[in-house]
């Protein structure tokens, strides 16, 4: 399991006594990739893996992580938008991860108003196929000594392969400021101390709930340790995860109740479980941009009655924007989205009509669909 912190919490106990079955009674090996290893032994994850004995493959994993730091934790306390352009000004090279797409494309605007050049905006306004573009031209400029100052959100954090001298991170969990870190100085070109990822907060942009939450995780253990990647300082911070959670918070369907074994009961109940088990839970609904040739035709072929719905929708994953319930309605209400052969596949194609809406640095801007359907009555 790359990236194995990712596992989602509310799901975390039946997905790791579905692995610790795989294990003890099928032969399996699992392992749990990470630069930030979640606590999943017992006893102090209740059901989680016997790690009695050392199960650990890299050799003294302390000293790997001493002897290969290349970036400093900086507590940079309050920073508004016009404090994180200051900074900006003296970095050229800098990235900033922020924990909201508002926020991101409000600080980019600013920082495009105060004239920064190299200036790039990355969050999941964009589609996918469109991501993979702005993150190739952000590799280009990096390797060129070119200015590039990166606004983005969660989504550059894990596995994304960037190398920043320097990085700015909004309040978060450790293991999201660990994963900003892995941004900076990546490739060890920079010394240590010139090499700093500045945690701070935003006061007019407060984090989510669930990210407080962990940032208020993440405060509790900070004093008890020198440093913070350290593997006992993760360690301890998932441990106050998973205290806050309790077990209840990580398996909150229940699933693992509906799955009794004793003298007197047998009752798999598969069929319940396999509607409450949702990997991603999401209450966005996808809009399809048709941003290139490619995503067009495919588009063309929902008019195809022998295409199956499945085999197109997968195909057009990668142009697809979430965008929220009421905001997908004000769109189809101003005639900027409309669903693509409806009589054929019902509501399940919401299209971007209006390419006026999607912009190449800032995607898809579903807040403009009512000023520019208003503007377009005015001769």
């Amino acid at each position: 399991l790359d990236e194995a912190q990712t596992i989602p919490r509310p799901l975390l106990r039946p997905c790791v006594a579905a692995l610790d079955e795989l294990v003890r009674n099928y032969r399996c090996s699992v392992v749990l990739c990470t630069a930030t290893q979640p606590a999943l032994g017992a006893p102090r994850f209740k059901g989680g893996f016997d790690l009695s004995t050392d199960r650990e493959l890299a050799p003294d994993p302390q000293a790997l992580a001493e002897k290969l730091q290349r970036v400093r934790l900086v507590h940079g306390g309050d920073m508004s938008d016009a404090a994180l352009i200051d900074a900006l000004v003296s970095a050229p090279r800098g990235l900033v991860i922020v924990n909201s797409r508002k926020h991101a494309l409000a600080l980019y605007r600013t920082a495009e108003a105060a004239g920064l050049e190299g200036l790039v905006h990355l969050t999941t306004r964009h589609y996918a196929t469109h991501r993979r573009e702005i993150l190739a031209r952000v590799r280009e400029m990096l390797k060129a000594g070119q200015p590039c100052r990166l606004i983005a959100t969660s989504l550059i954090e894990a596995g994304v392969d960037v190398d920043f001298p320097k990085g700015w991170r909004a309040e978060a969990g450790l293991d999201q400021i660990i994963q900003a870190a892995g941004r900076v100085n990546r490739e060890r070109k920079h010394p240590l101390e010139d090499s700093t990822l500045t945690v701070f907060r935003a006061p007019d942009n407060p984090p989510p709930p669930e990210i407080k939450s962990l940032s208020g995780d993440l405060n509790r253990i900070m004093d008890k340790h020198a440093s913070l990647f350290s593997s006992a300082a993760i360690e301890d911070y998932f441990g106050e995860v998973y205290w806050r959670l309790s077990p209840q918070g990580l398996d909150a369907k229940s699933i693992l109740d509906d799955f009794k074994l004793g003298s007197d009961a047998l009752d798999f109940s598969y069929r319940d479980v396999a509607e409450k088990f949702r990997m991603i839970e999401s209450s966005m609904m996808p809009v399809i941009v048709p941003g290139d040739e490619k995503a067009r035709r495919l588009i063309e072929k929902l008019s195809v009655p022998q295409i199956p719905s499945g085999a197109i929708a997968r195909d057009l994953q990668p142009y697809i924007v979430q965008v929220p319930p009421k905001a997908l309605k004000r769109l189809i209400d101003c005639g900027k989205v409309a669903f693509a052969s409806r009589d054929l596949r019902g509501e399940q194609f919401a299209v971007l009509i209006d390419p006026e809406l999607y912009g190449s640095q800032v995607g898809l801007l579903w807040e403009d669909a009512e000023f520019l359907a208003a503007e377009g009555l005015v001769w």
